[in-house]
């Protein structure tokens, strides 16, 4: 990823579309964008690498370490959503990752259960589901 990315990265993250699929549906600002973008880039905990098709960035793939795992995560660029490159986007960020870095954790991606591109897209590219996690949300 380069300083050249942010833009780029900023439109894609509040497309209405990525934003339904994330975690934190709320848009984001500008400024939270680039303190975000500054901190990824310098952490030695997270790799992020950009996929290209032709001339285009198609989207990225994130690795984080998080305690006893690596956690993925793909964003497309909104352009190419629905035309079959999130799995190769996954497949071939994930063997990037783990040629250069060896990791000796397992990696896994958390996706919502309605995002059905996305599990279908991290099954196509080999990852097997694993857990269920149920969450409790206390009613004020």
């Amino acid at each position: 990823m380069r300083s050249s990315d942010i833009d780029d990265l900023f439109w894609w993250r509040n497309h209405p579309v990525i934003r339904k699929n994330s975690f934190n549906t709320e848009s984001i600002s500008r400024d939270e964008h680039e303190r975000w973008f500054k901190k990824k880039s310098k952490d030695k905990n997270s790799q992020i690498y950009i996929a290209c098709f032709k001339d285009d960035k198609i989207g990225i793939v994130r690795f984080e370490e998080k305690g006893d795992v690596i956690k993925v995560s793909v964003m497309l660029n909104p352009d190419y959503l629905g035309k079959g490159f999130g799995s190769e986007v996954i497949r071939l960020g994930t063997e990037r990752f783990i040629g250069e870095k060896k990791p000796c954790k397992p990696v896994i991606a958390e996706i919502k259960k309605n995002n059905i591109a996305s599990i279908k897209a991290f099954q196509k590219a080999d990852f097997k589901e694993s857990h269920s996690t149920f969450v409790y949300t206390v009613h004020e």
